[in-house]
């Protein structure tokens, strides 16, 4: 043994075999894909199986209510899934060696498995469970496998190539099997086998057909009260069977990933047992082995159908390799490379390809990056050049026995080799393979390039020397171009595969004439290419065109019937190139046709239509041959060659036309008529070809010695008229699929999108209806600003602020509820009831007020909004909770509706619908318990509470829960009156005094102290200490905007807003004033409504928002259509606001002021819309001193200033007395009093007022200006 074993290296660098990151990367990652795969695939399984139970159960325990039809129906339909399922499981086939393979034993070949289990034990890897011999060139590692393997692991079995051992060298054979020893040592291998069992399920769900496909289809053609089941059945049928196979392929690409880093690894394992260079060796001998083996298998094909059975495929196959170096002019072939020389880890094999197939789909790596991978850190090591075949006892005996193995039926005994070699020979000692040629005839048809005959031969020209000429023909250079030419025709190929996709660059990069050319320079080198090709192509024609013409010149010159011989030998030619080259035409459209039309798994009638057209151009590419093939006569010479009459060669033709009945049928016989017609047809050239190259090397003989030459053979005869096929003239193929096959077939992004979109719709529809039948849905909505968790019955769910969640309620009954804010505060619990399947709503803490709607389409009328208030729990038929409905529907000429529930979360509109007092306090209550400091509607919902009973308890609660909270200290100050007023301002400059350094309470104390410049003063000089305080930037930027400082009001209110979220309620329609007065009247100001509910709805209503309502009067009077505001706010809640507002404009109807001046605004009416009135009445002369003395009793702080302004206005005061008796006001009066200097002065009051007016005021409060 230790002399057969050969020698590993000397040094192996330590960890060469440890997995690298990249390996377990993709490990970890394969496993993860086959899991979800498996999960997903028993959970699906498993949910049918549960619901199949759980309907029928229900029957059992509930029994005849309602929904007992719907029970039994759901109940057969998942248990029939269920079973669709789970046969895939059971019908799992175990993987075994092939019929071809010869299992060997320790007792056979005691040295072999010597062999094998040293290397496995210095692999570090199990030795093989069982061993097996094909005939393949092959190795590699294989299992039985079942079912039961998902758990438990399977033994290893190792198949040897036969075909391998004949061409490796004993050093090479021990790299190949070392580098699947690394494979066995592999615990990733169980990846490998776990896809292998998960794809032989996936297979048996995506295409077995059986009873239960049967059974769909039985009874989707029944009644149409019960086929409705099986159409339902069919389509989730289908889409489990999508889902299955796309899920599968993600787990495919994971897996093969993973393949490829499993090949690097065990290349390293392969390396470190016998160096860096063997397995590269065996590499580049096996391309040879396999072409040689492909040949060879063929010849003993050929000689077993002729009753010559061939005793040693083997021998054949290295004697093809022999011939194979000749003919392509490489003695490397199937040989071991050359030495590397003084730098071997620098020496590369194998090149950089141009392109190579998707590495998604590529389970084994290229074999120069297999190259690179091992010498990377070069191993040295001498390489055991004795045949593998040593390990073998009687290998000749093991050959025969395999080489008999490799054909079934009754065979005569096999001949001796010497003769099967020697017809081998004789074969490959064809003229047209000869060197001499240098490949001109090798894999070409020369002949189809022309369309007629006559352009076979070049154009007469002067002749001066025939036999030289004759004799310079076919020099080397033609061999080059041929060569070159060859090259492009390949990179022109693979370019052009590349841009449509099918190839991948490799590093994404084309490497083309020494050069990495970008995947998007692919299309102006393919044309370079194509440019170069047509050059090269117009060379080799014109040379094949003038060996025609100079063998046929000489022929003319020895007399005779030689020229008309050499002819008619060409027109064979001619005939059978096109006549080969149409018929596998023909042949590939109906391959392409059949593919595209079963890509979908179903053929259409108009699919149908189309392969049976595709099938009768065979058909008719076919007939014309047969019928034809008496017209084609042969010479002796070519008879002998192809060993029969050219009519017996073909035989009869009983083929019959295809049509729509017999097609199934014809497409399985078709391919045997097309390959037996294109073998003949292949046969006739070759026979033609040898017989012309001979004749015309006699004519050429018999020219140069200028002898005399005997009769010419009979010249040959052919068809006149036969289809003619030049390259580029081929029939048009479908290289992609429709959308709707490309959509069941998933290929290409969208299709493959749409479909997982269709399939799994189909299943989550399936699962949703099934899970939630019995069952009641519970949508929770808080109306908090704080996120809670809701627990009911056990099942626990978050719910955002402001957001809706659902959740699924078993039975019907009672269900315990318990809400708690997130940091554990319990905020409520009880005890909700459901009756039946039904959806019901949770108002969390009925903090917000619902609405029923409905959205109406069309023509169709809908319900008015309907106020349901603040409940807690309640049912709802409405289709849309709490989301916005469809923007459009598809209905009838009658249109239609959708109904829908909506929550109202504004503090003004929660408060607003809520009449009772004690649910008004409820409301309030939970907002001011639980919303954060930071909630933007906390001002206002305080500001809505205040007149409630119990304010002040609910400021102290809230106190207690957010202490030194500014704005619930600063409603405190707000709240009270009077003696209260005195205490909390008292508490709050003591709790300042003991904290001098905290902002907030110096804000606090600072707003106790009475209004004016000494409070101001405080303001400014406290926001210069704590500049970001934004309580003080609050402050201080109300003392600049009375002080029309609007720059600096601006900044202070934005720092503000962004510090103080609760106060940017109010601070938000002031800030808003303040940027218009500093940057325009047009200043973009949208983004303040984020932060401002009240700013937003103004802002909505100057946009026209509210078409349908009386607030659209607004817009119109914006716009100064009174007329129509008027009519807009007709016997609506705002109709007065209106009317004043309407009366003060310029250009307001006599009638309308008339009717202001008569009815003055009530105590609802807005102290902006009062002054604007009183301003009418003054101008009007009207009596004004009862609204006078209400806007001065105000609680307005501003009021007597803009009652001062006014009287200056009124009397005729100048701008600056005016401005003087105005003083330091808001910027809300300061606009309310230049409104009413415009009403009362027209045209005449200065531009700047009237500009300033239409700025500070928002179009609610202010007249039309102009």
């Amino acid at each position: 043994m230790e002399s057969i074993y050969p020698a590993g290296p000397s040094a192996v660098p330590e960890r060469l075999t440890e997995p690298s990151a990249s390996y377990r990367r993709h490990a970890w990652l394969a496993m993860t894909g086959l899991m979800a795969f498996i999960a997903g695939y028993f959970g699906l399984l498993a949910w049918f199986a549960s619901t199949a139970w759980r309907m029928f159960q229900g029957l059992a325990t509930q029994g005849a209510d309602d929904n007992v039809l719907f029970r039994i129906v759901g109940g057969l339909c998942a248990a029939f899934l269920a079973i669709f399922m789970l046969k895939a499981l059971v019908f799992v086939q175990r993987r075994k060696a092939s019929s071809d393979d010869l299992e060997l034993t320790p007792g056979e070949q005691p040295e072999l498995f010597a062999f094998l289990h040293r290397l496995a034990d210095d692999a570090g890897a199990p030795r093989p469970h069982r061993v097996y011999l094909s005939p393949r060139v092959n190795a590699a590692v294989f299992y039985d496998l079942s079912v039961v393997n998902l758990i438990l692991p399977s033994r290893k079995n190792l198949e040897i190539g036969l075909g391998l051992m004949n061409v490796l060298n004993l050093g090479e054979f021990k790299a190949v099997l070392a580098h699947e020893f690394g494979h066995f040592a592999q615990r990733t291998m169980a990846v490998g086998r776990w896809v292998y069992i998960a794809q032989q399920v996936a297979a048996h769900i995506i295409s077995r057909r059986d009873a239960l496909d049967t059974l769909l289809q039985t009874l989707s053609r029944v009644d149409f009260r019960v086929a409705w089941i099986g159409w339902l059945l069919q389509i989730v049928v289908w889409s489990i069977r999508s889902l299955v196979e796309l899920l599968f392929r993600v787990v495919v690409l994971a897996q093969r990933a993973l393949s490829r880093e499993m090949e690097y690894q065990a290349d390293l394992v392969a390396a470190s047992l016998t160096g860096s260079d063997a397995l590269v060796h065996s590499l580049h001998r096996l391309g040879g082995a396999d072409d040689a083996w492909d040949r060879a298998v063929g010849f003993a094909a050929a000689e077993a159908g002729a009753q010559r059975p061939v005793k040693d495929v083997f021998a054949i196959q290295t004697r093809v390799l022999d011939h194979l170096r000749v003919i392509f002019a490489d003695a490397s072939l199937g040989q071991s490379p050359a030495p590397a020389g003084a730098q071997p880890e620098q020496h590369r094999v194998f090149g950089k390809e141009l392109a190579r197939p998707p590495q998604m789909w590529s389970t084994h790596p290229a074999n120069a990056d297999r190259e690179e991978n091992v010498k990377r850190r070069y191993i040295a090591a001498s390489i055991d050049t004795r045949p593998a075949l040593v390990l073998l006892r009687d290998a000749d005996a093991l050959k025969a026995r395999i080489s008999r193995q490799l054909f079934t039926g009754e065979l005569p005994p096999a001949v001796a080799i010497e003769d099967s070699l020697a017809r081998l020979d004789e074969e490959f000692s064809r003229r047209s393979l000869h060197q001499r040629y240098r490949g001109t005839y090798l894999g070409r048809m020369p002949f189809r390039e022309h369309e007629h005959l006559d352009e076979v031969y070049a154009a007469p020209g002067v002749v001066t020397d025939l036999h030289s000429q004759i004799a310079a023909l076919y020099p080397a250079e033609h061999g080059d171009r041929l060569e070159q030419l060859r090259e492009l025709e390949q990179a022109r190929s693979t370019l052009q595969a590349v841009q449509d996709g099918y190839l991948t660059p490799s590093g994404g990069v084309v490497h083309w004439r020494g050069a990495d050319v970008s995947r998007r320079e692919v299309p102006r080198v393919l044309e370079q290419i194509k440019r170069d090709a047509a050059a090269l192509k117009q060379q080799v024609l014109e040379h094949d065109r003038q060996c025609r013409h100079l063998h046929v010149l000489a022929a003319g010159r020895l007399g005779g019937e030689w020229e008309a011989y050499l002819r008619s030998l060409a027109a064979v030619l001619h005939y059978a190139e096109h006549s080969e080259a149409n018929l596998r035409d023909a042949h590939g459209l109906l391959i392409n046709t059949y593919t595209v039309v079963t890509a979908d798994r179903n053929v259409s009638s108009n699919e149908l239509r189309r392969l049976v057209n595709a099938a009768n151009e065979v058909h008719r590419a076919l007939s014309p041959l047969y019928r034809n093939s008496p017209q084609l006569t042969l010479d002796e010479r070519t008879a002998t060659r192809l060993g029969t009459t050219w009519s017996d060669a073909l035989g009869a033709f009983s083929l019959s036309a295809p049509n729509q009945d017999n097609i199934g049928q014809w497409l399985g016989v078709v391919d045997g008529w097309v390959n037996a017609t294109t073998s003949a047809l292949s046969a006739l050239r070759r026979a033609a070809l040898e017989t012309l190259l001979e004749a015309e090397d006699e004519v050429a003989a018999a020219v140069s010695h200028s002898a005399s030459v005997g009769p010419a053979p009979a010249a040959l005869k052919v068809p006149t008229e036969f289809p003619r096929l030049r390259p580029g003239m081929e029939r048009k193929l479908q290289n992609r699929l429709g959308w709707w096959d490309r959509f069941q077939t998933a290929e290409g992004v969208g299709p493959t999108l749409a479909r997982v979109v269709a399939a799994g719709g189909v299943v989550g529809a399936v699962v949703f209806a099934g899970s939630a039948f019995g069952k009641s849905e519970l949508v929770i909505f808080n109306g908090l600003d704080v996120p809670v968790q809701i627990a009911v019955d056990g099942s626990t769910i978050d719910v955002a602020a402001q957001q809706h969640a659902s959740l699924s309620l078993d039975g019907d009954g009672d269900h315990d509820v318990r809400t708690a804010t997130v940091d554990g505060a319990v905020v409520e619990t009880f005890t909700a009831t459901t009756d039946g399947a039904a959806h019901y709503v949770y108002n969390v803490a009925s903090a917000a007020s619902l609405v029923e709607w409905t959205a109406s389409y069309g023509s169709a009328g809908g319900r008015s909004e309907r106020m349901l208030g603040v409940p807690r729990w309640s049912q709802t038929d409405a289709e849309y909770l709490f989301v916005d409905p469809p923007q459009q529907i598809q209905t009838g000429r009658n249109g239609g509706t959708r109904s829908v529930l909506s929550a109202l979360a504004d503090p003004n509109a929660v408060m607003s619908t809520v009449n009772a007092p004690e649910e008004q306090a409820r409301v309030a209550q939970a907002h001011l318990r639980w919303d954060p400091s930071d909630s933007r509607s906390l001002a206002l919902w305080m500001w809505r509470a205040q007149p409630l009973p119990g304010f002040d308890a609910l400021l102290a609660q809230r106190l207690e829960r957010h202490p030194g909270e500014v704005l619930t200290l600063r409603m405190q100050q707000d709240a009270s009156k009077g003696a209260a007023h005195e205490r909390v301002c008292a508490d709050q400059r003591a709790m300042a005094e003991r904290n001098a350094d905290n902002a907030d309470l110096q804000y606090l104390a600072i707003r106790c102290m009475p209004d004016g410049a000494q409070q101001d003063a405080a303001f400014l000089a406290a926001h210069t200490r704590w500049p970001d305080n934004g309580w003080l930037q609050l402050a201080a930027g109300y003392v600049a905007a009375e002080r029309q400082q609007w720059d600096q009001a601006s900044t202070l209110w934005t720092g503000a807003t962004q510090r103080l979220p609760a106060a940017g309620e109010w601070i938000g329609l002031d800030l808003a004033r303040v940027r218009r007065m500093a940057q325009g009247s047009d200043t973009a100001v949208a983004d303040l409504a984020q932060v401002s509910s009240m700013l937003r709805q103004m802002l909505l209503l100057e946009a026209g928002t509210g078409e349908d309502t009386p607030y659209a009067a607004y817009a119109s009077l914006a716009k100064g259509d009174l007329v129509t505001g008027l009519k807009q706010s007709a016997d609506s809640e705002v109709e007065e606001d209106v009317v004043h507002l309407v009366a003060a404009s310029d250009g307001a109807p006599d009638d309308v002021v008339a009717r202001s001046v008569r009815t003055p605004p009530g105590q609802d009416a807005s102290e902006s819309v009062a002054f604007l009135a009183l301003a009418v009445a003054a101008r009007e002369g009207a009596d004004t001193s009862a609204l006078r003395a209400r806007l001065a009793a105000s609680e307005d702080e501003d009021a007597g200033a803009v009652l001062r302004f006014f009287d200056q206005v009124r009397s005729g005061g100048g701008e600056q007395a005016a401005e003087q008796a105005l003083g330091d006001v808001s910027p809300r009066a300061r606009g309310t009093a230049y409104a009413m200097a415009a009403v009362l002065r027209g045209q005449r009051c200065p531009a700047q007022w009237r500009e300033a007016a239409r700025r500070l005021l928002f179009v609610m409060e202010r007249p039309y200006l102009g």
